[in-house]
């Protein structure tokens, strides 16, 4: 006794489980802690303070001793069931639990098992399977006999669930991947074939396997295949190996592989690469067509400073031809036809500089409605084979992208030009991405562009991570015979011609780019709604008027336009300030006392000065300062990546009275 009353207190300093071990009384089947034998309270106390999760059950009725480690495995059974009958307490999965039990003890044996399922309910009555590894072995007590049943368990559920969702998994994978998947046997006979295959080929699962490929071999591949699975068979893999299956329409597709040997198995996938074969043929019709379209006849370089110059002297005719027609007296018909007659020769001139300036081409097309996701697609295998295994390709297609109406072949013609032009601006590798995208141009947008009709279109975005261009490289990029590559990599003239095709086209182009950030080309094309485009009639537009407490501050260096500029605004209502450079308006702006509402300036100015850097500079002098832009051709100095910045507004030139007029009375109503 003296010995049971030792255990019974040390089981006290073995955890809270010895604590609750040592109350156990009468209440339970075992009895006092003091009644029990040796051997149970030997188990017992080697137990209680192992790191492995332990439980024994003692005696006929199987009572449950356990250590901390095991009780949460029992959840909410944990404190109640200790000392008690695991029949009670485990009754949920005592059909499966109490014969391994009564198993141990009646054989004397231990039980181990890996991964072995239990139904249990230990989270308020809910039952789930849970998967352990175990191991049962017998207790004997003081007499020799098997007193108990000494179960060492870890709970695995959680990798068990885990290893069959992986399993699930690459099961769904196989299903699922576009490759085909094949396992076969050293000999090459198929044994498993993923649903690819009858995707592909047409042939059903069963029709492939239980044989080898031989008989949808194409005949002229049969000795370099077996060849290739002798090398197999003697542990060498394949990477990259190409030969052609018949499909059950009769056709024969062409296939890459790359298969492994391991142990007695082969497993292969395998690439379709017929539309990459027949784009190869596709290829170098597009580079012929490339190369015999760059032979054309194009029209001369035109320098942005000409341009500049024409439109400014457009601006000084078509400005003054305005003031005419607005002046003639009622009673002088001739004379009014005469002014509208040679306002529309100007506006003619005018639309022929926007036209030079844009390198339009003239050439037969042959416009069709196309998809423009399903075109770009079809060119993937193109792309990928023309840029080269250092560079990646990424289309990222729009959800219902809007049709549009254009020749599908100069299309194709011109995104492969681009994406030349992206791969020979990244000699070290890089990734091309074409995405697609609904959009909607508004007035404001269509201001930085006489040709773009506001209105809904479809963009196309080529991007590239190379060197990108500098500012004045940019401004010259859809210029004919313009380069930047070394003599004989480049004729100069892609650029202008996706330029000039997409403007015959009815849509427009965008470069974005800066040194070191790659560059963007966005094409913009009109959505196709499958009838003609009417226009509107606009009724007469109402220049509207100055205030005398207005005041506006003109920036030009061209003398005409400047006088031009400045008679119409007084004639508005306005107070003018006029001056012929940068340094000259921040002068004027120093030397002007009351309030300056607005500066208008040109965006190319002499003396080095910007029209975007007079602006910054005016608006630190004067913040409150609206600015409002007017170029007839070097709109780059003006933006950021391609685009207007914030807050910026531009008048293109030539503009009218009643442009000018609306456009200021816009600004300052702000």
């Amino acid at each position: 006794m003296a010995t049971a009353i030792f255990q019974t207190n040390s089981f006290e300093k073995l955890g809270e489980l010895g604590r609750l071990t040592a109350a156990i009384g009468t209440q339970s089947p075992l009895g006092p802690v003091s009644t029990w034998s040796n051997a149970l309270t030997s188990a017992v106390r080697m137990m209680l303070p192992a790191r492995a999760e332990i439980v024994m059950f003692w005696g006929p009725d199987f009572c449950a001793l356990y250590n901390d480690a095991y009780a949460p495995t029992i959840g909410d059974k944990h404190p109640n069931a200790l000392g008690q009958s695991a029949r009670i307490w485990w009754g949920e999965l005592w059909d499966d639990l109490g014969p391994l039990l009564q198993g141990v003890r009646d054989t004397g044996e231990t039980f181990w098992a890996k991964d072995r399922p239990f139904y249990i309910e230990r989270d308020q009555g809910r039952g789930e399977t849970v998967y352990f590894d175990v191991s049962y072995s017998p207790v004997f007590d003081d007499d020799g006999s098997v007193g108990g049943v000494l179960c060492i368990v870890s709970e695995t559920t959680a990798r068990v669930l885990s290893e069959r969702e992986a399993l699930a998994d690459r099961a769904r994978l196989w299903t699922l991947a576009r490759d085909p998947f094949l396992i076969a046997d050293s000999q090459g006979i198929w044994r498993n074939a993923s649903p690819a295959w009858t995707e592909i080929l047409g042939w059903s699962e069963a029709e492939l396997t239980g044989r080898t490929s031989e008989w949808i071999e194409h005949p002229d591949d049969l000795a370099r295949t077996r060849a290739e699975l002798a090398k197999l068979q003697q542990g060498e893999p394949t990477w990259r190996f190409e030969n052609r299956l018949r499909g059950k329409d009769g056709e024969y597709r062409w296939f890459s592989w790359t298969s492994a040997p391991e142990g007695n198995l082969l497993y292969c996938v395998a690439r379709d690469i017929t539309a990459e074969r027949e784009a190869a043929e596709a290829l170098e019709t597009a580079e012929a067509a490339l190369r015999q379209a760059q032979k054309m006849e194009t029209v001369g370089q035109l320098t942005g400073g000409v341009a500049h110059d024409f439109n400014n002297l457009l601006q000084v005719v078509t400005g003054n031809l305005d003031i005419l027609q607005r002046n003639l007296p009622p009673e002088q018909p001739r004379l009014a036809r005469a002014a509208d007659a040679a306002m529309q020769g100007a506006q003619r001139a005018a639309m022929l500089t926007q036209r030079l300036l844009a390198f339009s081409r003239r050439q037969p097309l042959a416009p069709e409605r196309i998809d423009p996701n399903r075109l770009i697609a079809g060119m993937s295998d193109m792309l990928h084979r023309s840029l080269g295994e250092t560079i990646s390709v990424e289309i990222l297609p729009s959800a219902r992208t809007w049709p549009v109406e254009i020749d599908a072949n100069q299309l194709e013609n011109a995104l492969l030009n681009l994406a030349i032009n992206a791969r020979d601006a990244m000699p070290e590798g890089g990734k091309l991405t074409i995405e697609t995208a609904n959009t909607h141009l508004d007035a404001h947008y269509a201001a930085r562009d006489s040709e773009v009709a506001p209105g809904q279109y479809v963009v196309i975005c080529v991007s590239d991570t190379g060197t990108g261009m500098d500012a004045d490289t940019l401004a010259h990029a859809f210029e004919p015979f313009f380069t930047t590559k070394e003599v004989g990599r480049g004729t100069g003239l892609g650029l202008s011609m996706v330029y000039g095709f997409i403007r015959q086209s009815g849509g427009h182009v965008r470069i974005y780019s800066e040194p070191g950030h790659g560059t963007t080309v966005k094409i913009y094309l009109p959505r196709y709604r499958g009838q003609a485009h009417v226009p509107e009639a606009t009724a007469a537009e109402v220049a509207p008027q100055g205030k005398v407490h207005e005041t506006i501050l003109v920036c030009e260096d061209n003398d005409d336009v400047r006088a031009y500029t400045v008679e119409v605004l007084r004639e508005l209502g306005y107070r003018v300030i006029e001056a012929g450079d940068g340094p000259a308006t921040l002068a004027a702006l120093d030397a002007e006392q009351g309030p300056i509402d607005l500066l208008f300036t040109d965006v190319v100015l002499p003396r080095g000065m910007t029209g975007a850097v007079l602006a910054a500079e005016a608006q630190e002098k004067r913040p409150a300062l609206k600015v409002l832009f007017t170029t007839g051709y070097a709109r780059n100095t003006i933006v950021h990546h391609g685009r207007l910045d914030p807050g910026v507004q531009l008048l293109p030139k030539p503009f009218t009275y009643t442009d000018l007029a609306a456009k200021v009375r816009e600004m300052l109503d702000q």
